[in-house]
């Protein structure tokens, strides 16, 4: 990849199944060398990622033609979500798995998927963003506190030992 490509969003299709898991798994690996236990070998699967294109919820951001970051929107929270005190009403959109390759990374990239989706909730689409960062995930937790997203609460997730913070963002605050 150069630095002269203009990075381009679009929705995933079948064709993209590989390039992208191959984004979530390097992304896997990455955050494991950190000590980042995040995710493991059964959550996200190649299924999760063949069912989100399916279900048209997919993005990938492409410089040069190159995957270079994944993410999923939609408005489907985990049931937990429910227990916590939100303050803005649904519809929300929920950011799920916002990868950018670790090679990549550093450069801009998640910024660019995050302004998507908050160019969605801006237009009037849905009231605000809803997602969960992992709490050892300390640079993902930075990432979003610095984009202006607030803090409503942590949950505990399956298979995981510490908890997740939840964020709020709406383009109204």
């Amino acid at each position: 990849m150069t630095d002269s490509s203009q990075p381009v969003i679009r929705l995933a299709d079948p064709t993209d199944v590989d390039e992208v898991w191959d984004v979530i798994a390097s992304c896997r690996i990455a955050l494991r060398e950190r000590g980042v236990m995040q995710w493991d070998t059964t959550y996200p699967s190649v299924d999760t990622v063949e069912d989100d294109i399916a279900n048209k919820t997919l993005f990938v951001l492409t410089a040069d033609e190159d995957c270079v970051g994944v993410v999923t929107l939609d408005a489907n929270a985990d049931a937990a979500y429910a227990s916590l005190k939100w303050k803005f009403e649904e519809p929300a959109l929920i950011v799920h798995r916002l990868c950018i390759r670790p090679r990549l990374q550093g450069r801009g990239f998640g910024h660019r998927l995050m302004q998507f989706a908050e160019d969605r909730v801006s237009a009037g689409d849905y009231r605000s963003i809803r997602l969960d960062a992992y709490s050892q995930n300390a640079s993902a937790v930075k990432f979003y506190q610095q984009r202006g997203y607030r803090q409503v609460g942590q949950l505990f997730f399956p298979r995981r030992s510490l908890p997740f913070y939840l964020f709020e963002w709406a383009a109204l605050e």
